[in-house]
């Protein structure tokens, strides 16, 4: 399961965290591929992930994606032994990609920010929203990532008033 395994990498003091030299092995690796994004999952695989694989097996543990929908390549994704969490962004279809992902990794699912805090906020779309998302994510482990916030237009109170939102929204999905 993606969230036991994240003890895997050995904890260290805050003061070495922030001053230490620290070893790949030892280290989150974080990769993406936006420009592939329209590729298909075998020209990515060739073109690129190919040479991804030996660069991102040397991290403790691997997140894969950025901004680019991976729905179709996760079984691609699934060749990186130290993955544990994958990125379903605002264009991926966040309940076909958790039925792909399970249990197996952490989800990392960025709601668009349009609809969360950029352009107004609308309480009761973000809370269908995120219980929507929820509900696709049922029995996987989700991360709810607010990603990529523009503007909040001048309202700075959207942010603390989303995560309290967020919050009881996740509760009362559990």
């Amino acid at each position: 399961m993606a969230f036991e395994s994240l003890e895997v990498l050995p904890l260290q003091s805050a003061f070495t965290q922030l001053l230490g030299p620290r070893k790949r092995k030892d280290v989150w690796g974080f990769c993406a591929a936006q420009e592939y994004t329209l590729i298909s999952p075998e020209f990515h695989d060739e073109f690129l992930f190919q040479y991804q694989l030996p660069i991102f097996e040397h991290f403790g543990l691997t997140h894969y994606g950025c901004c680019e929908d991976l729905g179709r390549k996760i079984d691609m994704l699934r060749k990186l032994k130290n993955l544990r969490s994958i990125a379903v962004t605002p264009v991926a279809d966040v309940r076909k990609c958790a039925e792909q992902i399970g249990a197996d990794y952490a989800i990392s699912w960025r709601p668009n920010p349009t609809d969360m805090v950029c352009c107004g906020y609308n309480e009761d779309l973000v809370r269908r929203i995120i219980t929507d998302g929820l509900d696709a994510c049922r029995g996987c482990f989700p991360h709810i990532h607010l990603k990529d916030v523009e503007t909040v237009e001048g309202d700075v109170t959207r942010l603390t008033r989303w995560v309290k939102l967020v919050r009881e929204t996740t509760a009362r999905c559990q």
